[in-house]
């Protein structure tokens, strides 16, 4: 979006945030926001000339405020599982390590206890630096108690699960691994990983009752999904596991 000031003039977000940089080069907030403006492997340039990446502008905001819990975690996002950086203090550290960090700077903070878990294997765990050792499960709950609203945590819970399983949230609620999908796709109905998922709970021949009220079939799940995202090979795959030798389906 952008918007236009008194003078006329009209500037988007990401102008916005480079003047803010422009007027206060010590400004860690706006170096982190900037970042946020960028998808990945995107750069942009600064009004003084410079070129900088989305992981140059995280680094670069952690620099400036070394308590910036979000960074850590924006940060964090821009590495690939197993991945690491060298912050300007020299200091390497890996994607889960400023998952870690940020948490450390602010237990509050849903997101990075989400992203936390996803750098985990089944039944991994990881100790926080409290010394509190959260498995997997633990760090998706944590999320979930945090933010009830957070649709990936309650998807990414819910791939926690055999299949017939079920978890007890913080607030004493207990939720089956299809209930936990159907959430998540209430929370957020673009979410194409959870119509995949909750696809895959169903038998052929089987259907699920979204929350809204809607009926819909393993087949529809599978095709919603690739609807949501075109690139998503895993539902692709799933589609085709619903067809029988030689049958064919029509995509949205």
């Amino acid at each position: 979006g952008s918007v236009k000031l008194l003078n006329g003039q009209q500037m988007s977000q990401q102008e916005l945030y480079i003047k803010s940089i422009e007027l206060d080069p010590n400004n860690s907030n706006a170096y982190n926001n900037l970042g946020t403006s960028l998808t990945s492997g995107e750069s942009v340039k600064l009004l003084n000339g410079q070129q900088m990446s989305q992981q140059e502008l995280y680094i670069k905001s952690i620099d400036l405020d070394p308590n910036y819990s979000l960074a850590y975690n924006n940060l964090g996002i821009t590495l690939t599982s197993g991945g690491s950086v060298k912050l300007l203090n020299g200091q390497q550290m890996s994607q889960q390590q400023l998952y870690i960090k940020s948490i450390d700077l602010d237990p509050n903070y849903s997101n990075a206890y989400n992203n936390l878990g996803i750098t985990l294997t089944s039944g991994g765990s990881v100790k926080l630096l409290n010394g509190q050792q959260m498995s997997q499960q633990q760090l998706y709950i944590k999320s979930i108690d945090l933010d009830p609203n957070y649709s990936n945590a309650y998807n990414n819970l819910g791939i926690t699960l055999t299949s017939g399983g079920s978890v007890k949230l913080l607030n004493g609620q207990q939720m089956s691994q299809q209930q936990l999908y159907i959430k998540s796709i209430e929370l957020d109905p673009n979410n194409s990983v959870a119509y995949n998922n909750l696809g895959t709970t169903l038998t052929s021949g089987e259907s699920v009752k979204l929350l809204n009220g809607q009926q819909m079939s393993r087949q529809e799940l599978h095709i919603k999904s690739i609807e949501l995202d075109p690139n998503n090979s895993v539902a692709y795959n799933n589609l085709g596991t619903t067809l029988t030798s030689g049958g064919s389906v029509k995509l949205l």
